[in-house]
């Protein structure tokens, strides 16, 4: 009789043990998944504010602020004023399976 209570007796104070064990485990992970949480809203917050300072405004105000201006020469040498020869790539040219009307400039 003796030899079954002690056997109960030490299932009982293991399966206590184990419980305290997974309880502890469970505790961690509750607190892994809330840091993870905080980092990813972080995240997120840090991620919209780098797209609000991506704007072009923005980009534009804070250039001047650092007294940074457009080059307008460059610009013009980009894009330059048309000559008489030459045109847009889609000037004289129709839309595919459309044939140009006579008369209508179409």
């Amino acid at each position: 009789m003796l030899l079954v209570v002690s056997l109960l007796c030490g299932g009982l104070i293991s399966l206590l043990l184990l419980n305290v064990v997974l309880a502890q485990d469970s505790f961690k992970a509750n607190e892994l998944s809330r840091t993870n949480e905080q980092l990813r809203q972080k995240k997120d917050a840090l991620k919209y504010e780098n797209m609000l300072r991506e704007q072009p405004n923005v980009l534009a105000r804070d250039s001047a602020g650092q007294g940074q201006v457009p080059d307008w020469e460059k610009v013009r040498a980009i894009t330059p004023d048309r000559p008489g020869g030459s045109r847009v790539a889609s000037e004289g040219q129709t839309p595919t399976g459309q044939e140009r009307v006579p008369g209508t400039g179409r």
